[in-house]
C-alpha cells in the first residue's frame, strides 16, 4: 500500500508582505537606534536581545489522522497476508488508521542537522517521508533509534533533516495497524531555540492588526521626525533569501543567497551564499562567491560563504563557472547579494 504524498513548496524570494517575526525584528532594530545613547536605548537593546534568544515554536500540522475504512467501493477490502509465506491468508484489517504530517520551519532560525522523532502506539507502523525538503531539496536521512517508552509507544522513527531554513517544509505519512488511540509522540532534537508543537489543520494566517499595534507603540516611544524614518524603513526593507538551480557541465547545485545585519542596529551586513550539491562531485568558481578562487563541493555536501557589505545589498546577477571534477568548467548567470 503506497501512501499519497502532497509536496508544498514556498519561496518567499522577497515578495508579498513581510512576515510578522522579521517585522518585529526590523522594528526592534530600528527602534534601538532612534533612541541609542540613553536609558531607553539600553533597555530596548535589552528586550530585542532577549526576544531575539526566545524560544520559538515550529508547527506539525496534522492533515489527516483518521481511521481508515476496511470497506471500500465495489466490494473492496483491505487486507493483509498473514501466516505462512508458503500458504498465506486473508486477513481483513479492521482497524487501521492513517496520518499524514507536514512539518514546516516558521521560526526565523535557519535549522540545521535537527533531529525528529515520531512514537507510535501500535507494534505495527509503516513509515514514509518525503526523500527530500520542499523549498532546499535537502535529503532527509533515515537514524536507528529505540523506544523511549517500549511499553506505551513501541515503534518509533527518527530522520535528520541536514537543512530547513525558515519557511521550508518536509512531509511525513504512517499507516498504523490496531492503534489503541490516535496519540502519538514527536520531538525535535539538535536545537535548543526551536521546538515543535501540533496542530490540528493548516494554521491561520497571522493577523496584520497586530503588525500595526506594534507600529503604533514604535510612534508612541520614538515621537517627532524619528518615527516617520521608521515607516519608511520599515516598507523599504525586505530580507530575504533566494534559492536558484544550477544545473550546468555535469553539476546539480542549489545555490541559497542572503544577508542580514551584523548586530542590531549596524549598517555592516552580512551576506551569505551557501550552496547544496545534490548530484556528482562538482567544482565552482565565482569572485562574488569566494574570491580566493574556484573550491570543490562533494557529492551530497554543503558549503558556506560570508562577505562583509557596508552597505544594504542587492540582488544582482553574478557570472558563475561550474563543472563536474575533472571537466572543463561552464559559465553561468545566477542572482547573487552583492554591495552595491
Amino acid at each position: 500500500m503506497s501512501p499519497a504524498v502532497g509536496i508544498i513548496v514556498s519561496d518567499n524570494a522577497g515578495k508579498g508582505p513581510l512576515p510578522l517575526p522579521e517585522f518585529l525584528k526590523l522594528v526592534a532594530t530600528l527602534l534601538v537606534g532612534l533612541v541609542s545613547g540613553g536609558a531607553a536605548g539600553a533597555v530596548l537593546t535589552e528586550w530585542y536581545l532577549r526576544k531575539r534568544g526566545r524560544l520559538q515554536k515550529i508547527p506539525l500540522i496534522e492533515r489527516v489522522n483518521r481511521q481508515v475504512s476496511p470497506r471500500l467501493q465495489g466490494g473492496i477490502t483491505l487486507a493483509r497476508n498473514v501466516g505462512d509465506p508458503t500458504h498465506p491468508q486473508l486477513v481483513e484489517l479492521r482497524n487501521l488508521r492513517e496520518y499524514q504530517l507536514t512539518l514546516r520551519n516558521t521560526s526565523t532560525v535557519h535549522l540545521q542537522n535537527v533531529e525528529i522523532q515520531f512514537e507510535f502506539p501500535a507494534a505495527d507502523v509503516q513509515e514514509y517521508a518525503s526523500p527530500r525538503t520542499a523549498v532546499s531539496k535537502t535529503a532527509l536521512l533515515k537514524l536507528d533509534t529505540v523506544p523511549t517508552d517500549a511499553r506505551a509507544y513501541p515503534t518509533v522513527f527518527r530522520w535528520r533533516i541536514p537543512h530547513l531554513p525558515s519557511g521550508d517544509s518536509v512531509e511525513f505519512t504512517f499507516q498504523a495497524v490496531d492503534p489503541p488511540s490516535e496519540s502519538y509522540e514527536v520531538a525535535l532534537y539538535n536545537s535548543d531555540r526551536v521546538i515543535v508543537e501540533r496542530v490540528d489543520g493548516e494554521p491561520a494566517p497571522a493577523r496584520n492588526s497586530k503588525v500595526w499595534q506594534v507600529v503604533a507603540l514604535v510612534g508612541f516611544i520614538g515621537a517627532g521626525s524619528g518615527f516617520g524614518a521608521l515607516l519608511t524603513e520599515a516598507v523599504r526593507f525586505r530580507q530575504a533569501d533566494k534559492l536558484t538551480a544550477v544545473k550546468e557541465a555535469g553539476c546539480d547545485l542549489r545555490v541559497l543567497t542572503s544577508y542580514n545585519r551584523f548586530q542590531p542596529g549596524s549598517d555592516i551586513r552580512v551576506i551569505q551564499n551557501r550552496i547544496f550539491n545534490l548530484g556528482q562531485s562538482c567544482v565552482v568558481q565565482s569572485d562574488q562567491i569566494d574570491p580566493k578562487g574556484p573550491f570543490t563541493i562533494g557529492a551530497g555536501d554543503t558549503v558556506t560563504r560570508e562577505r562583509l557589505a557596508q552597505s544594504r545589498p542587492k540582488l544582482v546577477q553574478t557570472e558563475v563557472s561550474v563543472g563536474a571534477t575533472g571537466a572543463p568548467l561552464k559559465k553561468t548567470v545566477i542572482p547573487l547579494y552583492a554591495e552595491p
